[in-house]
């Protein structure tokens, strides 16, 4: 059962994989560190103005960006970047995102008790919850103007 009006993450798991060794970390159950919900960006590119009202698309990778409290039984360098990265955050509502072999990017230093990630993946998967796209029960006939 799922509660549709409760914001928040119900559960994150997260999986390393060394690159240089091939260790694998994990599934591990994690928590947010703060209040800050994950944020995520799935379309794999931007748009940039041009006059007009055209855009110009530029390739990108999908990302999240996640502050998790470190499990001490992950070496700090798996979640700056050394290692793979495979995710999984459930919703209260229902919304699940996965994806895997992401890479965590950027110079982010951590105090050793929570870790900012900001993780770049080649896809995201987002699983809508149950119900979501169902058609409503009475559908709208649309109508059509005709030439008299």
């Amino acid at each position: 059962m799922t509660c549709t009006n409760q914001v928040g993450v119900k559960n994150i798991l997260i999986t390393f994989r060394d690159c240089d060794t091939d260790a694998v970390y994990g599934p591990i159950a994690h928590l947010l560190a703060t209040e800050d919900l994950p944020t995520w960006r799935l379309c794999p590119y931007n748009n940039d103005p041009l006059p007009h009202g055209y855009v110009k698309r530029q390739s990108t990778n999908p990302e999240l960006e996640i502050n998790v409290i470190r499990d001490l039984r992950i070496p700090l360098a798996m979640y700056q970047g050394c290692s793979d990265v495979a995710i999984q955050v459930e919703y209260y509502n229902g919304l699940v995102y996965s994806a895997v072999q992401g890479t965590a990017t950027g110079d982010e230093k951590s105090d050793t008790h929570e870790v900012a990630m900001t993780i770049s993946f080649r896809e995201i998967d987002e699983m809508l919850p149950a119900g979501t796209l169902e058609s409503t029960p009475n559908p709208v006939t649309p109508t059509f103007a005709v030439a008299a």
